[in-house]
Parts: C-alpha cells; structure tokens; sequence
C-alpha cells in the first residue's frame, strides 16, 4: 500500500496561511524548509497581477469570480438529495457508469478501488467547502470506489498562455469538472449509494495519482497527468462513492522516453521551475519540480501561466495509436517530435486576443 500525502504540504495550501498566525507558526516550525520561498509569494491573489486595465478586470473577471459560490451550491444541493433506496446493480455496471459520466461531459473515465493510501492525510489550507476550521484535522471520510473523469481544456484558450484566456479556460474547466461530478455523485446518490465530488474547493485525494490509478493516463515531467490522445490539455475530476465497481489499471504508452526525447515543457518555462532530475514521492516516481519558483509567474502574469501545457506536443493530437506505435523507439519518437516542431513550432501560440475579450 503507498503512503499517503498530507495536503498541508500542497504549494496552494502552504501560500494562503496567514503570516504569523497559529497554523502558519506551527507548520513552518516543522518545515523551516518551505518558509523562505514562501513567504515570497504569500500574500496577494495571483489575478491582481494581471496586467491590465481595471476596465478590463470589471468587464471580464466576472467570467468566473462566481464560480466558488456556485460550486458550493451544487454541495448543498447534493446534501438535499434523499440517500435512495439501494438498487441492485449487474456485474459490468462500470460500462454504463463510464457512459453516463461521459453523457454528462466527460472524455474519459476509469475507476479506482480506493485504500488508504490514495487519501490526504490531513486537510490543508485551501478547503473552501468546509472552511478554515478544517485546516490541520485529519481526514477521516472514506469511501469504497473513486470513479476518476476529464474534462478536455479549449486549444484556442491555452495558445494564449500564460494571458487572461488561459486562466478563464481552465476556471472554465474545473466549473464543467464539478457539474459533472455532481451530476454523477447526485445520481448515484439515488440509486442507494453514498457519493460525493471532488472539486477545486473540496479534496479528499491528490487527483494526479488517482487517475494514474484508474488507467487515464501517465504521469509527465511537469508531473502533470498525460492523456494519451489528450496530453496535458485536460483536468481531472472524482467522484467518491460506495457503489462497488470493476477497477481500472494503469496504462503505459511510453510517456517516459517520449518526455525525455521532447522536453519542450522544461525548455519553455519561463521560470526554468522543471528538472530532468527524478525522485521518488510516495512510493512513485515523480521529476523533481520548483512549485516556488512556478508561482511566481502566477504572481507575475496575473495567470496560471500555463505554458508547460500549451508546450507540450500531446496536446495537440498525435494521438494514442501513434504513441502506441512509436513506444520506447527513439528515433520514431524523434521523427514525431521534429514534425510538431515543423508544423506548430517549439511553442504553439495565439499571438492575437480571443473573441471573449477582444476590445
């Protein structure tokens, strides 16, 4: 059984506590480590770097400022259910879950036998769901099964980074994540089985890992998960429920040399935050990565940057029966590579705004 991770470690949760506060004291009293860095970045919402007008941040910001308020809605509305009658299920049920999870926006689905390890260990600073009381605690919520989902990001959008439109495109996504989940844990819900989503205000699990689990991609040197038709151009949902399902495996399409031949990402980062380096994190292989130095062009730009996204070939629809067929062949990998540079460039952009904030 892998470790579990603790999501007070988690560079978001770290950066939002309060200088000199209790928890703030307390955690950085254990991890003198993380302070310095830290405290750089603490203490401003990365959009009120944005390099614009304050015209332009009235007109356009509101594309998401309620996306909190209404993913919390969709909770409450999810507390409302009534817990139905149990109906029994047939054995290959997980076919019509995945179906249904796509019917209600997904790309793709997998599902996980969860244990312990797949869960935080203790609630970090960035539950906007049960609030900061829950900071510190231990999370103790358990359920049987995870059924994991993406959602695709807009091409269009991430061509832009790291400009306004990649970060409305990616606030975009985790509203679609979170209506999907909640249609799926609502209906679920009525069929007799406990259920609940994940979403950007309320994690029980690191969701990278969990779909690694659940056969929905591998894990690349952003330490992002790669889909093997939709590359990083997606984000990932959950839903955590007691319905006892047929479990999904992991998949090899051969990530890890096709990273190493391109690393287009780490040659691109503005912030040089990506490393060929590797270490291990919980019983998994990860490439080492600077999460300080990344936030800070958060700060900078105003965004969530996003240029290791909008770098990376898989993105762009190569496709999982290419990578099938070039798998663990350098020079095929190379070949592949070398025409996304001819056709797309070392770096696929937009240079002129998109329609949604054209002035």
């Amino acid at each position: 059984m892998k470790k579990s991770y603790n999501e007070q470690h988690i560079l978001f949760s770290r950066v939002s506590l309060d200088k000199d506060s209790p928890a703030y004291k307390d955690f950085y009293q254990k991890h003198p480590e993380y302070q310095v860095g830290d405290d750089a970045i603490r203490g401003m919402n990365f959009l009120d770097g944005l390099k614009k007008e304050k015209l332009f941040k009235q007109r356009f910001f509101p594309m998401f400022t309620n996306n909190e308020h209404i993913i919390k809605n969709l909770y409450q509305t999810l507390d409302e259910i009534p817990l139905g009658e149990k109906v029994p299920q047939k054995k290959d049920f997980h076919k019509n879950i995945k179906a249904i999870t796509k019917h209600y926006g997904a790309i793709d689905v997998g599902i996980v036998k969860l244990n312990e390890g797949h869960y935080y260990t203790h609630h970090g600073n960035r539950n906007k769901l049960l609030g900061e009381e829950a900071y510190g605690k231990p999370i103790t919520t358990r359920y049987q099964t995870a059924i994991v989902f993406l959602v695709p990001m807009a091409e269009d959008a991430l061509k832009r980074s790291p400009y306004f439109e990649s970060i409305a495109e990616t606030q975009n996504a985790y509203l679609n994540m979170a209506f999907t989940g909640f249609r799926l844990a609502s209906y679920l819900k009525t069929l007799g089985y406990r259920s609940m989503f994940q979403s950007e205000i309320h994690y029980l699990t690191p969701l990278v890992p969990l779909a690694y689990d659940a056969g929905l991609g591998e894990i690349g040197m952003t330490n992002h998960l790669l889909h093997p038709e939709y590359g990083n151009r997606i984000r990932i949902g959950a839903v955590m429920s007691d319905i006892a399902l047929d479990e999904d495996n992991p998949i090899d399409f051969g990530l890890k040399m096709f990273c190493e031949r391109c690393a287009l990402c780490l040659i691109n980062c503005p912030m040089q935050s990506i490393s060929f380096k590797k270490r291990w994190v919980n019983d998994r292989l990860f490439y080492k990565f600077n999460d300080q130095s990344c936030f800070k062009i958060f700060k900078n730009a105003g965004t969530d940057c996003g240029v290791c996204i909008q770098s990376c070939p898989l993105s762009y629809g190569i496709g999982s029966s290419t990578l099938y067929q070039i798998k663990n062949d350098r020079l095929a990998i190379d070949t592949v590579i070398q025409k996304h540079l001819d056709e797309l460039g070392r770096r696929p952009a937009i240079k002129h705004q998109l329609s949604i904030v054209e002035e």
